[in-house]
């Protein structure tokens, strides 16, 4: 149980479209949300909450990966994955929510803004912040930025997303490049979901899966780039590029750039398909694991390709082309860890002489919580595995948590110092060869334990940080 929130606390849980004061309690002691800027922009998107309610998942995702409560049984599609139970970073910390962003219609600065300085103001040791984009820094007009700065001055700890910008050189960007946060690349983790695609010819490829699979051989088809989900122009049925050949098939899919996984899985079942292998060229290390409304196998690409190879030379020999695959479960990789390929990079375009991202840490394949009404993908699952630096910048600000809580007199720029100068640099870059560089992972793959017992810290006072506004 937990008892009361700390003294220092001021911040108040604002009700709203169905959410209401009672939501909090003594773990989310908070919850906010600020759209003024958004909608003199643009008006909050059909949908969306007028509250702090989680509408897609992401923000519920994050705050359970930093602090979720320990020894929780994750269920999707009413399957445990083969995992037993599963922790926050900070198990024992207190959440508070500040809801910035609102669906397709985005994020509005000023809004960003209004909920950094709220939760400075009301009194948070640590922030994470799983927002960034591909620009780099004019630091002095990035608020966002100036508004860490700000909260550096004050005590918090700020954790920041690189960018999925990758794999590229100088990909990084605001504000993750700002000296004062500390910006986390993503790699991988020892765990992977996986499923066993098998081909009626026998041929067999490991895909990412946690959807349930497809026991029986059924007929295969290439759908090529036409499985998104297309336009409803007359109500009649969500339209695709899907042949009528799609009705009762599992179909291979190539992912457009651009348009989420979870809408070509849509297109297919539009189609009538009964299943989707997935693949996707740029992602050539990482197969993603999304909550799918059909069952599900998402492929490297190479595989992918030889998926396409078989059904085309099945055609030509008037065969019909079929697959079956296994439900996706827990496996390990031995390999791990590795930089995801989507993770973004130095040098920093801002200040080439600051080495950003600062750490990197696990943001493939991370199972935490979801919201049960996403814009896309399967509705009603309380647990998701996804992947971004949007996923590893928690694990970084759920560690700081336990860091403020061990060495309440550190400042931020220590606890980035305890974490940099103790991280592994036993990381290879995305081929799983050849080894990762600081443009990369910055100080190295957090190790916790080591970050607690650093030896010795460097401290920064924040007058030193005014020359790069």
């Amino acid at each position: 149980a937990y008892g009361p929130p700390p003294a220092h606390w001021h911040g108040k849980c604002e009700a709203g479209e169905q959410f209401s004061a009672n939501d909090c309690n003594n773990k989310l002691i908070g919850a906010r949300w600020f759209s003024r800027g958004l909608n003199l922009a643009f008006g909050i998107h059909e949908g969306e909450y007028a509250s702090p309610r989680d509408h897609d998942g992401h923000g519920t995702h994050t705050a359970s990966t930093a602090g979720g409560n320990a020894d929780i049984d994750p269920m999707i599609f009413d399957r445990d994955l083969g995992v037993d139970t599963i922790s926050g970073m900070a198990p024992r910390a207190r959440i508070t929510a500040y809801k910035g962003c609102f669906g397709e219609a985005g994020c509005a600065l000023s809004d960003l803004v209004a909920s950094i300085d709220t939760a400075v103001a009301d009194g948070v040791d640590v922030i994470n912040y799983s927002i960034g984009s591909e620009a780099p820094s004019a630091l002095a007009a990035d608020a966002d930025a100036v508004a860490f700065l700000f909260a550096a001055r004050a005590g918090v700890f700020v954790a920041t997303s690189a960018g999925n910008s990758g794999e590229d050189a100088a990909t990084l960007g605001s504000p993750a490049d700002a000296p004062w946060v500390t910006s986390v690349g993503a790699s991988t983790h020892s765990r992977r979901f996986d499923n066993i695609v098998t081909l009626g010819d026998g041929t067999s490829y490991v895909g990412g899966s946690v959807t349930p699979g497809i026991a029986e051989q059924t007929r295969l088809i290439d759908g090529g780039k036409h499985c998104p989900e297309g336009p409803d122009p007359d109500g009649a049925g969500k339209a695709t590029g899907l042949p009528a050949s799609a009705a009762g098939a599992i179909v291979l899919c190539l992912r457009v750039t651009g348009i989420p996984r979870v809408q070509h899985g849509a297109g297919v079942k539009a189609a009538g398909g009964v299943g989707m292998i997935l693949y996707d060229p740029p992602q050539f290390n990482v197969t993603p694991t999304d909550n799918h409304v059909l069952p599900t196998s998402t492929l490297f690409p190479e595989d992918g390709a030889a998926v396409a190879a078989y059904i085309t030379a099945a055609g030509e020999a008037e065969e019909p082309a079929t697959a079956s695959f296994t439900d996706g479960s827990a496996a390990k990789d031995p390999g791990a860890p590795d930089m995801a390929v989507f993770s973004s990079r130095g040098p920093n375009r801002a200040a080439p002489d600051i080495i950003k991202p600062d750490v990197t840490a696990p943001g493939v394949q991370i199972l935490a919580g979801n919201s049960p009404t996403p814009w896309i993908g399967a509705p009603g699952q309380l647990f998701q595995a996804i992947q971004g630096t949007s996923m590893s910048s928690p694990h970084v600000a759920g560690i700081g948590a336990l860091l403020v809580g061990a060495h309440p007199d550190w400042t931020p720029a220590m606890i980035r110092s305890a974490l940099t100068t103790t991280g592994s640099q036993a990381v290879d870059k995305e081929d799983g060869a050849t080894p990762a560089d600081p443009f990369d992972f910055g100080g190295g793959h957090i190790v916790p334990p080591d970050a607690n017992d650093p030896g010795l810290v460097y401290d920064y006072v924040s007058s030193p940080y005014t020359p790069y506004l």
